[in-house]
């Protein structure tokens, strides 16, 4: 459920962010190739220069690193940016955006549905042993005044 939480969170600080930003176009001056984390391979990642409204030119590195590129050196991108802290901007598309919150959520639903999926066979097993025919202990000795069928040869 924190993790769905989280999601949701996540969603209203990038919609929140959205409403405060202002969208133009930027153009990917370059393809940083960046090593990854376990060191096995490369990542790349755009730079992306855009003028603001004020007339002053930005340029930032965005947050997804990809393998293969999501784009190529010269292409045209849309770009959002919060007035004022321009360095801050951020390709738009969906994953630069949206990563984060889908992330979480997926995980949030794996985890919520696993976790219902136990709860209610958890309830079922119970059920079923509450309602199992009460079985006669065979190792206990017979009660007194009860005859014991004995052939005799």
């Amino acid at each position: 459920m924190l993790l769905l939480l989280g999601a949701g969170f996540s969603v209203w600080g990038t919609k929140a962010w959205l409403a405060r930003a202002v969208e133009t176009q930027g153009t990917v001056i370059e393809m940083l190739r960046v090593r990854d984390s376990e060191n096995k391979g490369y990542l790349f990642t755009p730079i992306v220069r855009f003028d603001t409204i004020d007339g002053r030119t930005v340029e930032f590195q965005s947050g997804l690193r990809t393998n293969p590129p999501l784009y190529r050196t010269g292409q045209e991108v849309s770009v959002v940016y919060d007035p004022g802290v321009p360095e801050s901007a951020a390709v738009r598309d969906v994953l630069s955006l949206w990563m984060m919150p889908i992330i979480l959520a997926f995980i949030g639903s794996i985890f919520l549905t696993v976790a219902t999926a136990m709860i209610v066979l958890i309830k079922r097993v119970s059920r079923a042993f509450d309602q199992a025919p009460h079985v006669i202990d065979v190792a206990s000795p017979p009660r007194r005044g009860t005859a014991l069928n004995r052939s005799h040869s």
